[in-house]
């Protein structure tokens, strides 16, 4: 066996410790990001899953947990009582048969009813006497004693003269299965389409019990008549002798017809499991007398079903308990929740500039405290602006006013159209074209400070910017035009395209190498019920993953963008820009916007 070294021990130490921080961290974050979760609910939510956690949870635990044991304890003692209930219900059967069978032992060795059968001279006037006087009695008394019995007989092999149904030949009945008993026992049979229990028994007085035997015949319902058990709605009661013959059957099945079974059934699922199965209960007990079997099925759901009133009762008690609780917890933060929420749209305003709105709040809690010190903020706020904004305010207005006196567009248009008039004079076309399309685009860009123009006016203002910047370039790249009549007298944005093809000689045009001539294509087109522009070029192009990015704020750049959050805030947000690109192929730029307006012509 070789000792760790020392290194490898403190490399085991290191490893084990290094694999317990990386569990702790893990726990850490967890709890972290659980904490951080309740942390950034609002207020309404926090009181309401602190209700759950606190109260309504240990309410749904505590109510499982006694259902549960109170079900348990009900059936239990549902099971209990069906046992006792049948266990004496067997033993009620069992004693009505030992009765009768002692009343039988009575006969059978009585010697009076020997002698008379056993005469010598059974035609003799004295033997009919006896018979009417002694051996009639003794029968009748039977009946008169046990009034479910229907029949007593004694059969006799020998000669015998009848009397009644008191005393028969045994020839009579030959062919009966109980004409021969065997031995000195009892023998009990059951016939449930008559509706008799049958008791047979030999006679040992007579010839050691071959002459003669004692054939006794009972009701069938007084015999079984404990058997109708008054446990249950619902259950079944088979009995059955050693031969696996159903002697007695009570099929009692008010609420739950469909777990009714036959007794074939009952073998298969008592060979199973003796006593407690997945939906039934069942008992056994030997009738002793005589060694029947008395046996009993109940379906558990007819166990559980009378006491459904009684779990009823306490399901409403506990619902109404958590409905309460809800109740209140919900109007105690709905109330508390509303309070901030008005404070929190208060707010808002002020955000947007509404500085003279004001809470009233009457409370003497932490809200309201909060809520006469927003007051009080905002009263002090519009004091301050009262001195310093507005003031501000009104000198940007002066020095806006002051920088659009010097911009004049008459004087601008007077002075371009004096130097077209002079390259005229001169002969240079190049400056009366360009000073042409720098009038145009400064006449379009200005718009009468209109915001709108039509789509017309927008197209000449990016062509008049395009051919001063051909110019610029010298003619280093070439313009097409493919726009649809149609969408010429739609409104637009004014200004949405220069930018567009600004960008696009910036940093498509001027970037790219090779002879191949740079082109920019602006189109238009009808799509529905919107209008769609695009501009589009040759230049270097971009990843595609770049190009969604110049619409966010992720962008350097601010032009591209403006555009499209002006077309957002216009029209909405289902308008605006979209951009495709591939590096080398160039760049297409997309301007979608509504078309249900036309420009109206004077």
């Amino acid at each position: 066996m070789c000792p760790i070294s020392v290194r490898a021990s403190a490399n085991i130490l290191e490893s084990a410790r290094r694999n317990t921080g990386i569990r702790g961290s893990k726990m850490t974050s967890f709890a972290g990001r659980i904490k951080k979760a309740f942390s950034d609910m609002k207020v309404h939510r926090k009181l309401i899953v602190a209700y759950v956690l606190t109260g309504l949870f240990p309410m749904c635990l505590m109510f499982t947990l006694f259902y549960t044991q109170m079900r348990r304890v009900l059936v239990e003692r549902e099971i209990k009582n069906l046992q006792t209930t049948f266990e004496q219900a067997v033993d009620d059967v069992n004693t009505e048969l030992a009765l009768h069978q002692s009343m039988s032992d009575y006969l059978a060795f009585d010697q009076t009813i020997v002698q008379i059968i056993k005469a010598e001279d059974k035609n003799s006037f004295e033997a009919y006497e006896r018979m009417v006087k002694e051996f009639d009695p003794m029968m009748d008394s039977l009946s008169y004693f046990y009034p479910e019995i229907r029949q007593s007989t004694v059969y006799v092999r020998d000669f015998v003269i009848p009397h009644g149904t008191y005393l028969r030949p045994a020839q009579e009945i030959e062919n009966d299965e109980w004409t021969a008993p065997a031995d000195n026992d009892v023998h009990w049979y059951a016939d449930m389409d008559q509706g008799t229990v049958t008791m047979v028994r030999s006679m040992p007085l007579i010839d050691d019990g071959k002459g003669g035997f004692l054939y006794i015949s009972m009701d069938y319902s007084k015999i079984f008549g404990s058997m109708e058990l008054a446990v249950n709605e619902d259950y079944g009661v088979f009995v059955y002798n050693e031969d696996k013959e159903v002697l007695y059957e009570n099929q009692k099945m008010t609420r739950n017809a469909k777990y009714q079974m036959e007794f074939s059934d009952f073998q298969k699922i008592q060979k199973k499991e003796k006593q407690n199965t997945a939906n039934y209960i069942l008992l056994e007990k030997e009738i002793e007398q005589n060694g029947w079997h008395a046996a009993c099925y109940l379906p558990k759901k007819g166990i559980i079903s009378p006491m459904q009133p009684i779990l009823l009762i306490v399901l409403l008690m506990w619902a109404g308990c958590v409905l309460f609780s809800a109740v209140v917890i919900m109007r105690f933060s709905g109330n508390m929740a509303h309070r901030l929420e008005k404070l929190k749209k208060t707010m808002a305003e002020v955000e947007e500039g509404n500085l003279e709105v004001e809470m009233v709040s009457t409370e003497r809690d932490e809200i309201g405290d909060l809520t006469r010190g927003f007051n009080q903020m905002l009263s002090r706020i519009r004091q301050l602006i009262q001195e310093v904004y507005e003031s501000r305010i009104r000198q940007k207005q002066y020095e806006m006013t002051a920088l659009r006196a010097q911009i004049n567009p008459h004087f601008l248009y007077n002075s371009l159209s004096l130097i077209n008039w002079k390259a005229l004079e001169i002969g240079s076309d190049d400056i009366s074209k360009a000073t042409l399309a720098l009038s145009r685009y400064y006449r379009t860009s200005l718009n009468k400070g209109k915001n709108t123009m039509s789509i017309r006016e927008e197209i000449d203002n990016v062509r008049s910017y395009l051919q001063i910047q051909e110019m610029f370039h010298d003619y280093s790249f070439t313009v097409k035009m493919d726009v649809a009549e149609d969408i010429l007298d739609y409104r637009t944005l004014n200004l949405i395209l220069q930018p567009l093809a600004e960008n696009a000689i910036a940093h498509g045009i001027d970037r790219r190498r090779g002879s191949e001539p740079g082109v920019i294509t602006i189109s238009g087109r009808r799509d529905g019920d919107c209008v769609v522009l695009s501009v589009a070029d040759n230049g270097v192009g971009m990843e595609q993953e770049k190009a969604q990015t110049i619409l966010t704020e992720k962008s350097s750049g601010y032009g591209v963008r403006n555009v499209n959050s002006r077309i957002q805030l216009e029209y909405g947000e289902a308008y605006g820009l979209s951009i495709e690109s591939e590096p080398g192929k160039g760049t297409k730029v997309t301007v979608r916007i509504p078309g249900v307006e036309r420009e109206v012509q004077a």
